[in-house]
C-alpha cells in the first residue's frame, strides 16, 4: 500500500512539473520566434550596417520558406560583401539551385574572394557527405580540382581538402607526385602530410619516411603522427616521444600516433606519467593516450596495474600544482584513477588486495 501511495505521489508530482514546463515554454517558444523574425529582418535588410547584419545571423535559426528566395538573391549578389554572401549561402537548403549559384561563384575567377570560395568548398563538401547522384559529383569535383592551381593559398588547400577527404584521384596524384619530388608542394608541407594520413597512412609510408627527420616542427610532428602505422617508423618515433628536448608538438603527436598503433605503447607511456621531472603537459597527454588504448585494445594486466600506481604516484605530488598545465595534469589523475579501480579488474583486484 505505502508503495502504491508514493508511485501515486510521484505522478502526480510528475504531473505538476509536466503543467509548469508545458506552460512555460509556449511563452519562451513565441519569444524566439520573435527573435527569429527580428534577425531575419535584421539580416536581409541591405540597409542594416554589415555588423549589425553578421550579428543577427546566430538569431536567425533554421529559415522558412518565404526567406529562401531572399537569402537566394543575396547570395548571388555581386554587390553583397562576401562577409555577408556566405552565411546567407549557408542558410540555404542543399539543392538544385544552392549547388548551381555556389558553383557559379566557384567557376568564375572574378566572382567572390578567398574567404568565400573557400567557405563555399568547405560548405558543400560538408553538405555532400552522403553519395550523391552521379551528375552532381562530377559537377561538384569538376570545380574542386580547377581550384586545385588557384594562385590563393586558401583557396587552393580548401580544395585539396575537400577532394582528398573524398578520395579523389586528381588530388591524391598531384599532392604525392610533388611531395615524392620534395619541392612545389602546393599547400603547407604538414598539410599535405595530414591529408595522406587521413586517407591511410600506410598506403605512403616510402613517401612520408624522409619527413620524419624535417627541420620544421609541424612536418616533423605530422610525420610522426602518420608513420607510427609503419613498423621500420616505429623506433625513431618512440625516440622523439620519450626526449625531453624534442619540441612538444612533435611529442604529443608521436604519442598519439603511437597510442593508436604500438601494441606496447604502455611500456614507454607509463614511465613518462611516473616521471615527476618530466613536462606535466607531455604526462597529461601520455595518460590520455594511455586509458584511450586501455578501453578499446587489449593491455597485459600488469601494465594495467603499473598504470594505475603511476596515477596514483601524480596525485602525491606536492608540486605538481603550481602551474596550470600541472594542476590539470593533478585534476586529470584524480577522476582517472577512480575509473581505472573500477574499469579494470586486474586494477581493481590489486587495490583490494593490498
Amino acid at each position: 500500500m505505502r508503495t502504491r501511495t508514493l508511485l501515486a505521489l510521484s505522478v502526480v508530482t510528475l504531473m505538476a512539473s509536466a503543467a509548469r514546463i508545458d506552460a512555460r515554454p509556449a511563452a519562451d517558444v513565441e519569444a524566439l520566434r520573435e527573435s527569429k523574425r527580428a534577425a531575419t529582418a535584421a539580416f536581409l535588410d541591405q540597409k542594416q550596417p554589415q555588423e549589425v547584419r553578421l550579428a543577427a545571423v546566430k538569431n536567425m535559426g533554421y529559415p522558412e520558406d518565404a526567406t529562401l528566395p531572399l537569402l537566394l538573391r543575396i547570395a548571388r549578389d555581386t554587390k553583397e560583401n562576401d562577409a555577408i554572401r556566405l552565411p546567407a549561402f549557408k542558410f540555404l537548403h542543399y539543392g538544385d539551385e544552392y549547388l548551381k549559384a555556389a558553383l557559379k561563384v566557384l567557376d568564375d575567377p572574378k566572382d567572390g574572394g578567398a574567404d568565400l570560395d573557400a567557405g563555399l568548398i568547405q560548405d558543400i563538401s560538408q553538405r555532400t557527405t552522403f553519395r550523391l547522384p552521379e551528375r552532381d559529383e562530377q559537377r561538384i569535383f569538376r570545380s574542386f580540382r580547377k581550384l586545385l592551381s588557384d594562385k590563393r593559398d586558401k583557396v587552393r588547400l580548401y580544395a585539396y581538402r575537400a577532394l582528398v577527404w573524398n578520395h579523389d584521384s586528381v588530388a591524391l596524384n598531384k599532392l604525392t607526385e610533388s611531395l615524392r619530388r620534395g619541392s612545389g608542394v602546393p599547400i603547407p608541407l604538414a598539410e599535405a602530410i595530414d591529408l595522406l594520413f587521413q586517407d591511410g597512412a600506410q598506403n605512403y609510408i616510402g613517401l612520408l619516411r624522409p619527413y620524419l627527420t624535417n627541420k620544421d616542427v609541424h612536418v616533423e610532428a605530422s610525420a610522426a603522427r602518420a608513420l607510427a602505422v609503419d613498423p621500420e617508423s616505429r623506433p625513431r618515433i618512440v625516440e622523439l616521444a620519450n626526449n625531453a628536448a624534442t619540441p612538444e608538438e612533435v611529442r604529443l603527436d608521436a604519442l598519439g600516433g603511437l597510442a593508436r598503433e604500438d601494441k606496447d605503447f604502455a611500456r614507454y607511456a607509463i614511465p613518462i606519467v611516473a616521471n615527476a621531472k618530466e613536462n606535466p603537459g607531455i604526462r597529461y597527454a601520455a595518460m590520455r593516450e594511455l586509458v584511450g588504448r586501455m578501453n578499446y585494445n587489449d593491455v597485459p594486466a600488469e601494465d594495467q596495474i603499473r598504470f594505475a600506481q603511476a596515477v596514483e604516484r601524480v596525485l602525491s605530488e606536492q608540486n605538481l600544482t603550481a602551474t596550470e598545465n600541472g594542476l590539470r595534469t593533478s585534476r586529470a589523475a584524480q577522476e582517472l584513477l577512480p575509473y581505472l579501480k573500477k574499469a579494470f579488474p586486474a586494477i581493481q583486484t590489486f587495490y583490494a588486495n593490498r
